[in-house]
């Protein structure tokens, strides 16, 4: 399969991202949504481990780490959608994250990026940071900024796990499979802990939106690994953004909410970095 076909089906991927997450966010409360999004997901995936080789070595290593990692991540972002000040935090923090990706794959996994490559990752983050301005109204303080570069630091630690372990294994499926089956566990406990309440509570429709989530959410991320096994980290974590736009295309068409000329901007500098990394 060539870049080209690989790069368009990690757009189709964002546009599965940015779908399952306005799902959730419909959701009277986003975290319960989010940690039986990810227990469903090890449910459907439980009878699959058995027709995948069994990961080996180092790969139970990178398994481990990224299911503790994306637990974390999951309850930050379900804890983040109650907040007011998510439309300055979410787009800033997977803003960052692809710079901390390619730093990431240059230093421990050698990745051979290109000069143009480079500056089209660079554009891409500014574009999507650039989202954060558009909507946010309220003072940006010290902490909001903090847990913005925890959360890029959080995402780019399990991108570049995920993008490893898939390249670890001869057979991309052994590890996207266990990836999905032990990764909702973590985040099912922890809101079986702390609200139970809600968790017993949800309904019929609600646990049919979740489902819906789920099956995207898995589609649009097993396409991510899949091609880190062949593309660079940082090209792939880049065009993965993209869901952000998509976000805002999603809420013009369906929900006619209105694109402030600072959005437009953004997407047109996004375009233009993808146009460097086509090219690099």
């Amino acid at each position: 399969m060539t870049s080209t076909s690989i790069y368009l089906l990690i757009f189709f991927s964002a546009f599965l991202h940015a779908l399952w997450n306005i799902i959730i966010k419909s959701l009277n409360n986003s975290l319960v949504g989010i940690a039986c999004k990810v227990f469903f997901q090890s449910i459907i995936f439980a009878p699959i481990i058995f027709f995948v080789p069994l990961p080996e070595g180092i790969t139970w290593f990178y398994l481990i780490g990224s299911c503790l990692l994306h637990s974390l991540y999951f309850i930050l972002l379900g804890i983040m959608y109650n907040r007011e000040d998510l439309t300055f935090i979410y787009p800033v923090a997977r803003g960052c994250a692809p710079i901390f990706v390619t730093v990431l794959s240059l230093i421990f996994l050698k990745d051979v990026i290109p000069f143009f490559g480079i500056i089209g990752i660079l554009i891409t983050c500014i574009a999507l940071t650039l989202i954060s301005i558009d909507k946010f109204n309220t003072k940006v303080d010290l902490k909001t900024i903090l847990i913005s570069i925890f959360i890029a630091f959080i995402i780019s630690i399990y991108t570049f796990t995920d993008g490893a372990g898939v390249r670890s294994v001869n057979n991309s499926l052994t590890f996207i499979v266990w990836n999905f089956f032990l990764g909702g566990w973590i985040s099912i406990g922890y809101v079986y802990l702390t609200n139970k309440e809600s968790l017993f509570k949800l309904k019929i429709k609600e646990l049919l939106l979740i489902l819906c989530a789920t099956i995207i959410s898995f589609s649009a991320y097993a396409i991510i690994i899949w091609s880190m096994k062949y593309e660079p980290f940082g090209f792939v974590a880049s065009m993965r953004e993209s869901s952000i736009i998509f976000a805002s295309l999603i809420g013009l068409v369906l929900l006619k909410e209105r694109i402030g000329f600072i959005r437009i901007i953004s997407g047109i500098l996004f375009f233009i970095g993808v146009i460097f990394i086509f090219n690099a």
